[in-house]
C-alpha cells in the first residue's frame, strides 16, 4: 500500500439472498426483521426483544436458545429441510418409533432406542438434551402403561 491508498471499513450486516427475497416478496417485513430472522437461521443470539417481535409475527418457533425460522418462513427461503432438523419429531411420533419397534422387535435395550430417536430429535439439542428428552419420553410411556422394564432393564410394550 502507498500513501495515496485509502482503505475504508464499514461495518454492517451482510443478508443471505434467501432472506433479501423474502423481504422482497413479503412488503410488510422490514429490514430489521429480516436481519433478526437470518440471526435466528444462522443460530445467533438475538435478544428478548427480539424473540417476542419475530414470535408475535409468527416467525419464528422454539424456545431459547433453540429458536428457528417458521415453517412458512422455512418455505419462502427454501429452508424447509433444516425447519424439520431443527424442530425435531413431537413426542407423539417418537413414542410411535419406539412401539412400532418394540412391535417388530419385541424388546429394545436404552442403547437401541436411543439410536432409534437420536436423529429425530432437534438437530441443535445437545447430547445430554437429547438424553434427558428420550429419558423423560420413556418415563411416560411407563407411567401411562404403554411400556415396561424387565429386571435385565430391557424395554417391552405392554400388549392389549
Amino acid at each position: 500500500m502507498d500513501s495515496d491508498t485509502v482503505v475504508l471499513t464499514l461495518p454492517g450486516t451482510v443478508i443471505d439472498e434467501n432472506y433479501s427475497l423474502l423481504l422482497l416478496e413479503n412488503s410488510d417485513i422490514d429490514l430489521t426483521t429480516t436481519v433478526l430472522l437470518e440471526k435466528v437461521q444462522k443460530g445467533k443470539p438475538i435478544t428478548d426483544d427480539a424473540i417476542k417481535l419475530l414470535r408475535k409475527k409468527g416467525l419464528i418457533e422454539g424456545r431459547k436458545p433453540h429458536l428457528y425460522v417458521s415453517r412458512q418462513v422455512a418455505k419462502v427461503t427454501n429452508k424447509q429441510i433444516e425447519y424439520t432438523l431443527k424442530k425435531g419429531f413431537k413426542d407423539e411420533e417418537c413414542k410411535e418409533w419406539i412401539l412400532k419397534a418394540l412391535k417388530d422387535h419385541k424388546v429394545l435395550g436404552r442403547k437401541q432406542i436411543n439410536e432409534l430417536l437420536w436423529n429425530k430429535l432437534p438437530i441443535d439439542f445437545t447430547e445430554e438434551q437429547k438424553m434427558a428428552k428420550i429419558k423423560n419420553l420413556l418415563y411416560k410411556m411407563h407411567k401411562n402403561d404403554e411400556i415396561w422394564l424387565d429386571e435385565d432393564r430391557m424395554w417391552h410394550r405392554k400388549e392389549s
